[in-house]
């Protein structure tokens, strides 16, 4: 299955369901794993409403990488571009509307907890409700209590879309809440089309409570025999032999791959610069295929193969690492290669083992040797 649709026949029932089988009026919560078409849906829900004559929406995006994922897809389906936003860029926006100002402070937790706290003040302050016909949200795990009231208060129908096994914020959101907002109507996507087989069983050996984080394995409609999946993963001596042993592996996938975009990710942004720098001076073709981000970023996007580099760091992201990981490995199609220089967390570990035989019981000469 495309990044998008261009047809009925790609979508199964539950998905049809999302996109035209909820009446006109009618707010809803859209649950569903990683490739499951909640971005395909979201922007057919956009057209559906377009086509009813209820134009007065946004589509809101959390990062400005996945607005120009969403930006991508308004021209597929033929949508104005401009109805993609981000939270903060709305938020904002609607803070100049009503001549309200908000400094910012360069961090953007702090900037969206601030934000977030004037415009609900305001809103509650001024009685103000439904500026928009609709208000379509991804990634709605990733927002605080606040934010959510916001866009429950500013929209007659809200649409939302959300996974909580990629939560990847530290946001403190109420169970239930998303459900509530929405007076309990939810669309449960069931299939999911991304990613392989290989790559879904080490994704789901990363979470082992999977009364939270159910297994996606078994939902897997990846085609595997046209393209078999791979994940492996490659300890180096330092991170800039990771980039080395990427850009090599690179070199072979634009080839092997014409046309494809192909994903690059690390933990930290220091990284991501110390390959960006890199790659430009290398002799790489087809560059602009590369995309080079942070873990945070690459939420949303997917890519026939994805390379994720310093691993050995996934632990300095503390609460959110396990997700974190979950979500870049996700982003994979066909392929998934790890990198990492020392050691990488356990959870890691133990998820990758099941692509592999069981290890031979050490004997005293394994154990008491160097």
């Amino acid at each position: 299955m495309s990044a998008f649709w261009i047809g009925e026949g790609d979508l199964d029932e539950f998905q049809k369901k999302a996109v035209g089988g909820m009446g006109a009026d009618a707010s809803f919560l859209l649950t569903g794993p990683a490739g499951s078409g909640k971005t395909n849906i979201l922007l057919l829900r956009s057209k559906w409403l377009k086509l009813k004559n209820i134009s007065n929406f946004k589509i809101v995006v959390f990062t400005a990488s996945l607005k120009e994922f969403f930006q991508h897809g308004c021209a597929q389906y033929n949508i104005p571009g401009d109805y993609a936003v981000t939270a903060m860029q709305l938020f904002r926006d609607l803070l100049a509307e009503y001549s309200l100002e908000c400094d910012s402070t360069g961090n953007f937790e702090e900037d969206r907890t601030l934000l977030a706290g004037i415009l609900k003040s305001f809103i509650t302050d001024n009685n103000i409700h439904n500026i928009f016909e609709a208000l379509l949200i991804d990634e709605a795990q990733d927002y605080s209590d606040t934010e959510l009231f916001i866009f429950r208060a500013l929209a007659e129908r809200l649409i939302i879309a959300a996974d909580s096994r990629q939560s990847i914020y530290r946001v403190a959101q109420t169970p239930g809440l998303m459900e509530s907002l929405v007076d309990g109507n939810t669309v449960k996507l069931k299939y999911h089309y991304r990613s392989g087989h290989n790559i879904c069983q080490v994704a789901d050996g990363i979470n082992k409570d999977h009364t939270t984080y159910p297994h996606i394995t078994g939902e897997c409609k990846y085609d595997e025999s046209a393209r078999p999946s791979s994940v492996h993963i490659m300890k180096c001596d330092n991170l800039q032999s990771q980039i080395a042993e990427i850009i090599s592996k690179l070199r072979d996938e634009l080839l092997l791959y014409p046309g494809e975009k192909l994903g690059v990710f690390f933990p930290k942004a220091n990284q991501v610069a110390e390959f960006k720098n890199s790659l430009a001076a290398s002799n790489v073709s087809d560059k602009d295929r590369i995309i080079v981000w942070t873990l945070h970023s690459s939420k949303g996007w997917e890519f026939r193969s994805v390379h994720m580099g310093g691993c050995e760091s996934l632990s300095q992201m503390r609460a959110t690492q396990k997700r974190l990981a979950y979500t870049g490995i996700l982003r994979g199609k066909t392929s998934v290669s790890l990198y990492y220089s020392g050691n990488i967390p356990g959870y890691l570990e133990s998820a990758l083992r099941v692509l592999s035989p069981p290890a031979e019981d050490p004997t005293f000469d394994t154990l008491f040797g160097a």
